[in-house]
């Protein structure tokens, strides 16, 4: 029901029976940009643990769709990085308005994960440069303590030379 919805909706679907066909379908390279996981897949591994090894592979937003609405099944869901928890049978609005917003965030935790790195990145060369400035200031205090003995050295030499003077 839910994939010609989307189809309708004007989204390309592609469907995995099981958890296992997901996890293979996902990591075969092929071109998708968000996963609709079922919880209950039947035998083999459920929804949120094939969820668990897509995630380890690639970065794509997963938004649940179940018709389990029990705590504890809920629950397996919320240590999972996901974009939401649909109730099938929740109708064509909700299923296409939280897809919507599943693509949203998932645009804008990447935009995130770009400034990130861009801060990341910038951190590191600001450490560098205070790591250069650190060293620069290290030799002019040894210039400047070098200055001071020859400074000294100096007014000894004049002390000595007007007291042979003298």
């Amino acid at each position: 029901i839910q994939s010609s919805i989307l189809k309708k909706s004007g989204f390309n679907v592609k469907t995995a029976i099981s958890g296992k066909k997901a996890i293979e379908l996902v990591l075969s390279g092929e071109n998708i940009d968000l996963i609709l996981m079922d919880i209950d897949l039947g035998n083999g591994i459920d929804g949120t643990e094939a969820t668990q090894v897509i995630l380890k592979e690639r970065d794509i937003p997963v938004l649940f769709l179940s018709s389990y609405t029990e705590p504890e099944i809920v629950e397996k869901t919320e240590g999972i990085t996901s974009y939401g928890y649909v109730v099938k049978n929740s109708g064509d609005t909700v299923l296409l308005a939280s897809i919507k917003m599943a693509f949203r965030l998932h645009d804008e935790r990447m935009i995130v994960s770009r400034q990130s790195a861009k801060l990341q990145a910038l951190n590191e060369e600001l450490e560098a440069t205070n790591e250069e400035l650190n060293a620069a200031f290290e030799e002019l205090e040894a210039a400047n303590e070098e200055l001071i003995q020859s400074q000294n050295e100096i007014l000894i030499s004049e002390e000595k030379f007007r007291n042979i003077f003298t």
